[in-house]
């Protein structure tokens, strides 16, 4: 059989599984799907399936795509869907080229959405299933479209809940987890949701707030942290399916979002009482954005980055202005630079803007520098400015950012 998707028309085909079939419908309810006989050339995605000798003792499925050189083996109907739905959210960002796809869990709270970026095992879709349900709407639990205008658009996926349930669970949401079962194998489980619960294809509604997580099993009560935009950016950048978007480009999607949004860190154990505490807040209209104050010139990398060798081997008196070809992007007390030759992405505080900034009008040296940020702030030591503006041209000389004049 083939499967049609608005927008993206005839996609997929299953070949000998029509229980992988049901399951994709029961997974993607938002989504509206049409289902035909096979019929013409095959479409680029194919699911058969598996021969003998292929799968494993029990069976299985093969799935053909591009990227998926030889095929991949997929042993249960959800394993399945699981590997499907990737295929077909990146066809749509592929297709669409206004979209950006976020790896996020996303709730409505309040008219705005919540965006929960990505983060190893930090369990953002059994939170998701949390404020499902403390009666918040889901627009999606791993994945999320922002349109052009900077809104948030559902795809029509159902959350799914990696088992088993974490013993800390409360009660309530196990029950709940339990009453909306959908597709499920030893791994996962798809939640079937009421139709007012989760979002539809297609539905928007603009960003409120990013929220990252840290699952802290000792906690007792959950605890909300505010943070500085750039994480916020920071996790924008590094959680999104645009891979062959220059960075640049979306700095200029991603920037002006966490100029205006609050970047909070959601601390928690138990998922419930976690959704709970962020819907007060978020209810209560305490959350605003706001900034954190940083240390003077205090410099971070993006994660993965390495520190360039040579970083504290500048001379006090040589001269030194921007490198062609950099950009640069103010975050609230932050500034993002870009090499737009490489894409590479640097991040500077507050203080360290500053000296960006003096080394903008006119080139200047580590003394020069030193000497305006010491009249500025004042009560602070020559020679621990001096030093710390040292290393400062030093890491930007060896990230190609400045170069000697």
């Amino acid at each position: 059989m083939d499967i049609h998707l608005p927008g993206l028309g005839r996609l997929l085909r299953l070949s000998g599984c029509p229980e992988v079939a049901d399951a994709l419908v029961a997974a993607m309810p938002g989504w509206p799907m049409r289902v035909t006989p096979a019929s013409g050339l095959a479409p680029a995605i194919r699911l058969r399936r598996a021969y003998d000798g292929e799968g494993d003792e029990n069976g299985g499925y093969v799935q053909h795509a591009p990227g998926l050189r030889g095929g991949l083996v997929l042993p249960t109907p959800v394993a399945a869907v699981c590997s499907l739905i990737a295929d077909i959210v990146a066809a749509l960002c592929e297709r669409r080229a206004e979209l950006i796809g976020l790896h996020c869990g996303s709730v409505e709270i309040e008219g705005q959405l919540v965006l929960f970026p990505a983060s190893h095992r930090a369990g953002k879709s059994t939170l998701t299933a949390a404020f499902a349900a403390a009666g918040c709407r889901v627009f999606g639990d791993d994945v999320l479209a922002l349109t052009a205008e900077g809104d948030g658009m559902a795809l029509g996926i159902s959350p799914r809940l990696r088992l088993p349930l974490p013993d800390i669970a409360n009660p309530d949401l196990v029950a709940y987890a339990e009453r909306h079962a959908g597709p499920e194998d030893p791994r996962y489980r798809y939640l079937s949701l009421p139709e007012a619960e989760l979002a539809a294809h297609g539905e928007r509604r603009p960003i409120g707030a990013i929220v990252l997580l840290e699952r802290d099993d000792t906690l007792c009560d959950p605890d909300l942290v505010t943070l500085a935009p750039g994480e916020g950016l920071l996790q924008l950048l590094c959680q999104n399916f645009s891979h062959d978007v220059p960075t640049e480009a979306l700095m200029t999607r991603f920037a002006p979002l966490m100029t205006r949004l609050p970047c909070l860190l959601l601390r928690y154990s138990e998922p419930l009482a976690a959704a709970q505490c962020l819907m007060a807040r978020m209810t209560s209209g305490r959350i605003v954005a706001g900034n954190v104050s940083a240390s003077l010139l205090g410099r971070h990398s993006v994660p993965g980055e390495r520190l360039p060798s040579g970083w504290d081997k500048v001379a006090l008196d040589e001269r030194f202005g921007p490198c062609p070809g950099v950009r640069d992007y103010p975050v609230g007390e932050e500034l993002f630079l870009i090499d737009t030759a490489s894409g590479a992405l640097h991040r500077l505080n507050s203080s360290g803007q500053a000296a960006w900034r003096l080394l903008g009008e006119e080139a200047l040296t580590v003394a020069d520098v030193a000497d305006l940020l010491v009249e500025h702030h004042g009560d602070v030591s020559k020679p621990d400015v001096e030093a710390d503006v040292q290393a400062l041209f030093g890491w930007m000389v060896e990230a190609r950012l400045i170069e000697s004049r």
